[in-house]
């Protein structure tokens, strides 16, 4: 929308308030419009109109979130202190200072500017801090923004990058979280338009053409749907929805399809019921009626999102035999639910007086807002706050259940780890071992929505330098690095020293002296007895490479007049340990050496590898892209692959899902007979009512390139639709 097409009045945005306001200060908001008219007298908009039309049609946007009557005030007069000779003291001298915080929070986040990722560091701080003091702070400049972006064609084409990246890094994500969709959707679609013009272009072509096509079959579903809810006394209101462009975008190039018609989630219906017991009940019917696609299903009435959105999502196949019986989700919610689901924490508004003078919102909704003010308020580096932020307020969330019942929000991919520390930090420190539904897990296992977390806590305050490897909350990291830091250093001093010496004896060397000499010149400069301590320090703590170390101090002509370089790597792999006569794993070449498979990424035959030299342990074998050998000390990588010999060397369950014909099972077992791979298990699922369902199969693989060969010929079977491995 442009600034000259159906300007708003001031008399459009009273009618507005007044729906939701019937006893607004009429004449209150009439002076703050004719301030701002004033203040701006002569100015005018990038596309020739008057200033103060900005301000208007930002507080008629402002009206979609039912603010208060303090904050269309505050719209209306948001850009009078920044561009204007007005002061604050007139303004709040005619208006009140209850508006006071909100104009200069609004003038504090008038200077975020996105110029990069490290600049984009402080406007982040700002945002939250502005959120933690008034929520309504942000609203209002979303309301700006989105009326900016609505009108950004006319500004110099220069700018438009830098504008519309800062909205989609900084505005859009906020959005989000705040759960706003009804604004962040149409911010994403319109930074999209101005950013990736020629997709743009494509993807809004081949939506309007899809939704055009698909009018009547959606009108025709709605109307079958409305049908079988009324038998159960069910008046629900049903609802088209299309997703937007951005979000199809997206989509389109995580999943490496090209064309829009690929995707089968585009369209969905919502269907809006009177309470939460009619959701269940109409969610129940319509698995009765249709045949629902069981690992699409989602409760987030039970567990909410971490923005307050609530609904049942599930994807039926066959409500729409004209689309060839396409899956098309439905999503299921009460009217509150769904007036969180497009204004977010705005429908949490609590008035507190008559006439909407006060407004506040319930501080546990804002509880995330603060404790992310007070956590980067810790860190000092500016990489360290991205990283975080990446991970605690713009990735994806995951709910998490104590036995006791309590709820948890933390990130996907978030570990027993992250969750014993998000507990509290001495639960975290203690941690020994978790069981999830009652099943003891691995540490670095991944939680899954719904999970039950139960954390084995020991008597002894010992965490472990190798969770850093795998934690994903900046809470997790910053507590364990902090113990680690805290240790007694007299303890580290004297770990590392020992480590030191280990390194010594092997190269025939004397061990350290009590003024530790052998360090005095390191690098080339003189050091003091507490500099040379410190080196031991970080050596005991894993700061600094004990090899590194040990080639420092050890000419290389004694290293290796003792040991060649191949018998080093030698000594180093099998200290304490036995040799293998047999093995199916080389390392640098070369049979024989001690070795076992790392639980964390449990490489398969077929994986690229790499070793990992342990202490009396020989060879940890991990995949290359392993993400715990980054926390590793690199010097102890060492080449590794795989032997020749073939045989069965792993188990494998793929799910097939298919549609039942003559003849099926006989071409599925074909492949397996055809690559001389022994099935042991095979289970079919039929889908009730349906010629559709799933199949199971378990088999011995003697590497990765055989399984993916078989996979490959099972998708060319006539009635397979997909095939995956279960992990």
């Amino acid at each position: 929308m442009l600034d000259m097409e159906k300007p708003s009045t001031i008399y459009d945005i009273i009618k507005g308030a007044k729906k939701y306001l019937p006893q607004i200060n009429e004449q209150r908001v009439m002076r703050a419009y004719e301030f701002a008219k004033k203040a701006h007298e002569g100015q005018t908009r990038n596309s020739g109109v008057p200033y103060i039309q900005h301000p208007m049609e930002a507080a008629k946007i402002l009206l979609s979130l039912h603010p208060d009557e303090d904050s269309i005030v505050t719209s209306l007069l948001h850009d009078v202190l920044e561009d204007t000779e007005v002061t604050l003291d007139e303004i709040t001298k005619v208006f009140g200072k209850q508006i006071a915080p909100l104009l200069t929070g609004l003038e504090k986040l008038g200077k975020v500017y996105y110029r990069g990722e490290d600049r984009q560091v402080e406007n982040l701080r700002k945002m939250f801090i502005a959120m933690a003091k008034d929520i309504r702070v942000i609203l209002i400049k979303l309301a700006d923004r989105l009326h900016n972006m609505r009108t950004l064609e006319c500004i110099p084409e220069h700018k438009r990058e830098r504008i519309a990246k800062e909205t989609l890094t900084i505005y859009s994500p906020i959005a989000t979280r705040l759960g706003i969709y009804k604004i962040k959707n149409e911010l994403d679609d319109l930074c999209f338009k101005y950013l990736y013009s020629e997709d743009y272009e494509r993807v809004t072509k081949e939506l309007n053409a899809l939704t055009s096509s698909q009018q009547n079959t959606i009108k025709n579903s709605k109307k079958v749907l409305t049908d079988q809810l009324k038998k159960a006394h069910i008046n629900a209101v049903i609802e088209g929805r299309v997703k937007h462009a951005y979000s199809i975008y997206k989509k389109l190039k995580r999943k490496g399809k090209n064309y829009v018609s690929e995707l089968y989630d585009v369209l969905a219906l919502r269907v809006v019921v009177e309470d939460e017991a009619q959701c269940y009940q109409a969610l129940g019917i319509i698995h009765k009626n249709w045949t629902p696609l069981a690992t699409r299903f989602k409760d987030y009435i039970a567990v909410p999102k971490a923005n307050g959105y609530q609904s049942l999502h599930t994807t039926l196949i066959g409500l729409c035999p004209s689309m060839r019986n396409q899956p098309i989700e439905i999503q299921i919610r009460t009217n509150d639910m769904n007036l969180v689901a497009k204004y977010g924490i705005a429908a949490h508004w609590q008035y507190k007086e008559v006439g909407g003078s006060s407004v506040a919102v319930s501080q546990d909704k804002l509880n995330w807002v603060q404790s992310l003010v007070d956590l980067h308020e810790s860190l000092k580096s500016n990489a360290e706050f991205i990283e975080s932020l990446n991970v605690d307020l713009f990735q994806d969330r995951i709910f998490v259940l104590t036995p006791e019942g309590d709820v948890f929000d933390l990130p996907a991919d978030a570990t027993p780890i992250d969750f014993a520390y998000h507990i509290h930090t001495d639960v975290g420190h203690r941690c020994r071992g978790a069981k999830v539904n009652g099943q003891i897990v691995p540490l670095n296992y991944h939680l899954k929505n719904g999970q039950v977390v139960d954390i084995i806590a020991g008597n002894e305050i010992k965490p472990n330098r190798y969770w850093l490897s795998f934690v994903v909350t900046s809470h997790a990291k910053q507590c364990i690095k902090q113990w680690l830091n805290s240790q007694d250093r007299d303890n580290l001093i004297k770990t590392g020293k020992e480590m030191l010496n280990g390194q010594l004896k092997r190269f025939g060397q004397k061990p350290l002296n009590p003024n530790l000499t052998l360090l005095r010149d390191l690098d080339g400069e003189k050091l003091t007895i507490r500099e040379r301590e410190s080196i031991l320090e970080k050596i005991g703590n894993g700061s600094v490479d004990v090899v590194a170390i040990t080639r420092k101090i050890i000419p290389e002509e004694s290293r290796t007049s003792v040991y060649p370089e191949k018998q080093i790597e030698h000594t180093l792999m099998t200290e304490g340990v036995q040799f293998e006569d047999q093995s199916e794993i080389l390392i640098t070449g070369e049979k024989g050496y001690k070795t076992q498979i790392a639980s964390c990424c449990n490489p398969k035959p077929g994986n690229m590898i790499i070793g990992y030299i342990t202490r009396g342990r020989g060879v940890t074998i991990h995949q290359e892209n392993c993400r715990v050998i980054k926390g590793l000390e690199s010097k102890r990588l060492i080449k590794a692959s795989w032997g020749t010999q073939k045989s069965h060397e792993f188990v494998a369950k793929l799910s097939l899902e298919r549609r039942s014909r003559i003849g099926l099972l006989r071409d599925v077992a074909e492949v397996f007979a055809s690559n001389q791979l022994p099935i042991i298990d095979i289970e079919n699922i039929r889908h009730e009512g349906t010629d559709l369902g799933q199949m199971l199969i378990s088999a011995s693989f003697d590497n990765l390139g055989t399984l993916h060969f078989v996979m490959d010929q099972l998708k060319n079977i006539p009635g397979i639709f997909s095939v995956k491995e279960c992990k």
